[in-house]
């Protein structure tokens, strides 16, 4: 049975761009962020599981932005931090709080999704990233092995992958899922396994997150696509996620989207853009970026990958 609610399409994609982080987490701060029926999706449907805090947030000051440390203040039952000009500061508890994705939902998901058969509880191949979970129908006479892994770019993951399926030789040459959106190397793994991204695999909905079994269907009884090289900023079609060199970053609210989506249209079209005209267009009332990203656990990242000279802009990933 499909797991309730059905996924909106944009809480799909923000569910495989989790699952392609080491950790496959977000802060509430994050979350708070999020259009309100994606956030409304992801609490409802049960795929997030409140799991820790976070122990530095970012913090603005006059010499920039900053990394500081959480303290548990036993006396208030609260983290803080300590500031001083204003001494104790507690931030916003749901702000802090880390919400980790179920992976035992998002397969059971994928098992409902595709209506695997053979399928109990799903067998793990390398911890916290690959499993087999079933069976799955290529066609109306062929039943093969279906299997998903997570973070296939990763050499440790791969190598790991590898090796588990070496030792499973009599259960090969079926499917193999994959949270991972573009495959950027011919992958040699044991097993002959159709290697398929969800990504690639989904219906034609614009509105909901599905699977559409015919494709897969194709890609077994088929050839399966060429690779394709993973570029090295790619920014997902509603502005949230941004990867550079495969780091996943998710940023707060439209203000931050609006900055992200100018610098990658400049970038892709070889252009420096004038950091003034950038923040006004994006509605920003901050005098300079790293005040607009102020908050972001991700400005440490994306300023490594950003260059600003002479009052302009650009990415230089």
């Amino acid at each position: 049975m499909r797991p309730q609610p059905a996924l909106a399409r944009n809480a799909g994609e923000l569910l495989l761009a989790l699952l392609e982080q080491r950790q496959p987490a977000l802060s509430g701060s994050v979350l708070t962020d999020l259009d309100p029926d994606i956030r409304l999706q992801l609490r409802s449907s049960g795929c997030l599981q409140r799991t820790s805090v976070r122990q530095s947030i970012q913090v603005v000051g006059e010499a920039g932005a900053a990394a500081v440390d959480l303290t548990w203040l036993g006396d208030r039952e609260c983290y803080g931090y300590f500031d001083p000009a204003d001494g104790w500061v507690i931030p916003d508890p749901e702000e802090i709080t880390l919400y980790r994705l179920d992976t035992a939902w998002w397969l059971a998901w994928l098992t409902a999704e595709l209506d695997l058969i053979n399928a109990g509880r799903p067998i793990e191949l390398v911890p916290d990233h690959a499993w087999d979970l079933g069976d799955f129908r290529a066609s109306r006479k062929r039943v093969v092995p279906l299997l998903f892994a997570r973070r296939l770019r990763a050499p440790d993951v791969r190598a790991q992958l590898a090796t588990a399926l070496a030792r499973r030789a009599g259960r090969s040459g079926g499917v193999m899922v994959t949270s991972t959106r573009r495959v950027i190397e011919t992958l040699n793994l044991p097993g002959a396994h159709c290697l398929m991204p969800v990504a690639e695999s989904l219906t034609a909905d614009a509105a909901r997150f599905r699977l559409d079994a015919a494709l897969i269907q194709g890609l077994y009884l088929g050839q399966p696509p060429d690779a394709t090289p993973m570029p090295v900023l790619d920014l997902s079609p509603d502005g949230m996620t941004l990867s550079i060199h495969g780091d996943v970053l998710h940023f707060r609210g439209a203000v931050q989207r609006a900055i992200v989506k100018q610098l990658v249209e400049a970038h892709r079209s070889g252009k420096r853009l004038r950091t003034g005209a950038v923040l006004a267009k994006a509605g920003s009332s901050a005098d300079s970026l790293v005040k607009a990203f102020s908050g972001s656990p991700h400005w440490p990242t994306l300023s490594r990958h950003l260059r600003q000279e002479q009052g302009c802009c650009w990415f230089e990933p």
